[in-house]
């Protein structure tokens, strides 16, 4: 007895005597009666998020957030908070549906949020996983998801029990490259895709192997790396939706005797081989040095060869240099004596000048030339010369003594 308050945001149901049940959604104060009253527990579910509800009269529905709901016992049986599923740009959901009695299969494909309606449930797939210990060893229905990858995808597995036409039992390591190309042909032909994977690639390579010697195998190992080696693989990769885009050799494992053998022929091979090499960069190395030493002298002979013909001009260019200076200096002397030359001829030519002037000034003052010609001479004989005869000539003879 007594009053009870809802307060905004609560909801309870209050139960009388004879077990019937009202709701009361706050804010709200009751006053209660030999009654009971019961608080509702309070889901909330974000936009990530949806709430699973479960009616009394077995019906249930997904409600997607964000929301809230108060689980009445009146009707409701639970209610439980899931994550809604979040898909990438390259995942995508197998969802089915039944409808009417017949089941219905969609794909929902990323990016995007999704949340089941009450009719629907997701496809988990069931496959091969790899061993966390050995990458190469597949465990089945190890690998078990909801969310589909639809990108190119890789993986390693390891052969086993490979046995050649010579009864040697190999391990062979692989490395396959594959792509999923349509979804709907991989639900419709296949459970498990690395399974038909792994029994494909096991019986190309038993097949493969089958046909050679263990040498022979050894010597072929790089035709493992041809997508042309795998026809059972690259034909079931195929029926099954898939396409596989290379296949990578990784190398194998042999028994530990053979394994012990092969690695022991393959030192000595290798000690031979580095021998040969040796031997081979020795031979090199001393041709090397004598073709440089070759070289050298030659160059050596060149430099002398160039130096000599270098003195030989330069004596050259001296001795022309020399010729030169002789004809300037000859012709410096040539132009001196010319000029000398002609000032003692313009000298010369100016006393005879000057002398005719003056003799021309004697001759109008009446002065005697012959005489003062003679006058000039400082010693001299006059010889007179008579010859008799029927006439008497006198004959003056200037003689100089």
């Amino acid at each position: 007895m007594g009053w009870r308050r809802v307060t905004e945001g609560q909801q309870a149901v209050i139960y009388d005597t004879h077990g019937n049940g009202r709701l009361v959604i706050g804010p709200a104060r009751v006053y209660l009666f030999s009654e009971t009253i019961v608080y509702l527990s309070r889901f909330v579910a974000t936009q990530f998020q949806y709430l699973e509800v479960k009616y009394r009269n077995g019906q249930k529905s997904n409600v997607p957030g964000p929301t809230e709901m108060f689980q009445n016992p009146l009707d409701m049986e639970s209610i439980q908070q899931k994550e809604a599923t979040i898909l990438d740009a390259n995942h995508l959901l197998v969802v089915y549906k039944q409808n009417q009695g017949h089941i219905e299969r969609r794909i929902v494909q990323g990016p995007a949020v999704f949340v089941p309606t009450a009719e629907e449930w997701l496809h988990e797939f069931v496959w091969h996983g790899s061993d966390p210990q050995n990458p190469g060893h597949w465990i089945p229905m190890r690998n078990k998801f909801n969310l589909l990858r639809q990108v190119p995808d890789q993986f390693y597995y390891n052969v086993r029990d490979v046995r050649t036409n010579d009864d040697t039992l190999l391990l062979v390591n692989l490395m396959l490259f594959v792509e999923l190309v349509e979804v709907e042909t991989m639900l419709n032909f296949t459970h498990d895709p690395m399974a038909d994977f792994i029994n494909a690639v096991s019986s190309d390579i038993i097949t493969f192997a089958s046909k050679t010697s263990y040498e022979e195998f050894l010597q072929q190992t790089h035709h493992l790396n041809s997508l042309e080696t795998y026809p059972q693989l690259t034909s079931r990769a195929e029926r099954i939706g898939f396409r596989v885009t290379k296949v990578v050799y990784c190398g194998y494992t042999a028994s530990k005797a053979l394994q012990n053998t092969h690695d022991t022929a393959i030192e000595t091979r290798t000690r031979l081989k580095l021998e040969k090499e040796s031997s081979e960069q020795e031979q090199n190395l001393l041709e090397f040095s004598l073709k440089r030493e070759k070289e050298r002298s030659k160059l050596k002979q060149e430099l002398e060869r160039q130096e000599q013909e270098h003195m030989q001009e330069l004596g050259r260019m001296k001795q022309k240099v020399e010729l030169e200076m002789e004809k300037l200096k000859h012709e410096a002397q040539l132009e001196m004596d010319i000029k000398q030359a002609e000032t003692t001829v313009a000298i010369k030519k100016a006393e005879n000048e000057q002398k005719a002037l003056f003799m021309q000034r004697l001759k109008d003052l009446g002065v005697d030339m012959t005489k003062y010609t003679l006058s000039l001479i400082p010693d001299y004989a006059v010889e007179k010369e008579v010859i008799v005869g029927p006439t008497h000539t006198t004959s003056n003879r200037m003689t100089h003594i």
